[in-house]
């Protein structure tokens, strides 16, 4: 997977069936694309094709409690405040 991938972990949060998931971003500077754990599933995708998609998925599902770990140090609230302190101004 190229560097300039970046890669970013949303808090746990339950779905609409009330399973805990997380949801793990991927961006460069064109392209960007959203999967969720523990699925493993790509859900929305922009630019990237479909060979680095399965690509991604595979990362995913292979660093998959590495991923989760990273979510639990996540603070939901803390990113919501700050995202909406930027917002406004």
């Amino acid at each position: 997977m190229p560097d300039e991938i970046k890669m970013s972990v949303s808090g746990a949060v339950k779905n609409k069936s009330g399973q805990k998931v997380v949801y793990v971003t991927f961006e460069d500077k064109e392209r960007s694309a959203e999967g969720v754990l523990p699925e493993g599933k790509i859900l929305k995708n922009t630019g990237f094709t479909q060979e680095e998609i399965k690509a991604l998925e595979q990362y995913m599902i292979s660093q998959k409690d590495a991923i989760i770990q990273m979510a639990r140090t996540v603070n939901p609230m803390k990113a919501f405040l700050s995202d909406g302190k930027n917002s406004h101004h």
